[in-house]
C-alpha cells in the first residue's frame, strides 16, 4: 500500500519529499490512513484538526484521539474550534457547507503562517458526490458538474 502511495503521488505530481505538508485530520479512518501513510513515508508533516462541536461529546472524543495520536507520533498538531451552525445561519449556508469553508479558510491561513507548502485532505466517494450536488443544486452549468479536483492550489 506505501508504494503504491508514493507511486499516486509522483505519478500525479502531488508533492514532493521536499515540501511541508499540512495534513487535515478528522479522526475519521480516511484521514487517519492518510496521515499514516505520509507519516510512513518519511514526509515533513503537520496536523490541523477542525472541532466542529457539532456531535458534543464526539467531537470532543474525535479531537482527543488527534491529539493523542500527534503525540504518539511526535506530530506538530494545530487545533481549532469552530462555530460551525453559527456561521451556517449567519451565511445562509447548510452545516456541512459552513463546516467546509471554516476548515479550508482556516487550513489556508494555517498554512501560510506556519510555512506549509501543501495541503493534504482524505476525501472519499460520499464527498465527492456530495459535492456534485452541491454544485447541481447551486445551478452550476454543465463544466461544473463535477466532484473535487485530485489538485488544487496548495
Amino acid at each position: 500500500m506505501l508504494n503504491a502511495f508514493q507511486q499516486f503521488i509522483e505519478k500525479n505530481n502531488l508533492c514532493s519529499k521536499n515540501d511541508k505538508l499540512l495534513v487535515a485530520l478528522s479522526g475519521g479512518l480516511d484521514s487517519v490512513v492518510l496521515l499514516s501513510l505520509f507519516h510512513k513515508a518519511g514526509y515533513n508533516i503537520g496536523i490541523a484538526h477542525c472541532n466542529f462541536k457539532l456531535r458534543g461529546e464526539e467531537s470532543d472524543a474525535d479531537e482527543n484521539f488527534v491529539r493523542s495520536l500527534a503525540s504518539e507520533l511526535d506530530i506538530e498538531l494545530f487545533v481549532k474550534s469552530c462555530n460551525a451552525a453559527e456561521y451556517a445561519e449567519k451565511n445562509k449556508l447548510t452545516i456541512q457547507e459552513a463546516a467546509r469553508d471554516l476548515r479550508y479558510a482556516w487550513f489556508e491561513e494555517l498554512s501560510s503562517a506556519a510555512s506549509f507548502d501543501r495541503i493534504a485532505v482524505a476525501q472519499h466517494a460520499d464527498d465527492q458526490i456530495e459535492t456534485f450536488f452541491i454544485n447541481l443544486f447551486r445551478g452550476s452549468g454543465i463544466f461544473g458538474l463535477k466532484g473535487m479536483p485530485l489538485k488544487r492550489g496548495k
